[in-house]
């Protein structure tokens, strides 16, 4: 399914850019996008695989619109929605966005890094998109923290992920989306899955380590 993108494009050594999808039911990054693995390798976000390392610290991006990205003001990383960039700003660690245009590209994907952040296309974005939260934060005028927020929620899953490791994590998340479709079921029940979920997983992980 092909999705609407905004173009934003940035003057850098090379042309830097960021791309926000008018979608707003869908905030996650497209299938081609490349991420920079640890070792410095290149992988496309639709190939990338739970427990994959991936370098988190400018040249093009693309975005949907509810997913947020930092941006520098006077000094101050501050996170953004994509669709609330404007020209003139600055990207983290990039230059100034001089364009903002639309363009269309196939995929959804939103991985989610131990550190919350990830470099897509060379440039630093967040891990986290629109969620449950953010019409609360919103209301009072606490959008730039969502992010910090939205990494908290899913701590208890971090935790299950270091205590069982790469393997066994990866095989559950596999027969649990297996069942049932886990990116848009937790859209529609984020807060309620990452606590309950999260809680009881972090319990269950400790009772096998101690077995």
């Amino acid at each position: 399914m092909a999705h609407t993108f905004l173009f934003a494009t940035s003057l850098f050594a090379v042309l830097a850019s960021a791309v926000l999808a008018t979608n707003t039911n869908n905030s996650c990054f497209p299938g081609d996008a490349t991420v920079q693995m640890y070792n410095s390798d290149l992988k496309l976000m639709r190939d990338l695989e739970v427990g994959d390392k991936v370098h988190t610290a400018s040249d093009m991006i693309e975005l949907s619109e509810g997913h947020f990205i930092p941006v520098d003001a006077k000094g101050k990383l501050v996170y953004k929605r994509a669709k609330d960039l404007q020209v003139g700003e600055t990207l983290w660690g990039s230059s100034q966005i001089t364009e903002l245009s639309k363009v269309e590209k196939l995929g959804l994907y939103n991985p989610f890094t131990l550190s919350g952040n990830i470099m897509v296309n060379n440039v630093e974005a967040s891990s986290h998109s629109e969620w449950f939260l953010d019409s609360l934060f919103d209301a009072i005028g606490a959008t730039e923290y969502l992010p910090y927020a939205y990494q908290a929620v899913l701590a208890p899953l971090r935790a299950i992920y270091n205590i069982v490791g790469k393997e066994i994590y990866g095989k559950g998340y596999a027969a649990v989306n297996s069942c049932v479709n886990v990116a848009e079921f937790g859209m529609k029940h984020g807060g309620s899955i990452a606590l309950t979920i999260g809680i009881d997983g972090v319990a269950t992980a400790m009772l096998a380590t101690k077995a």
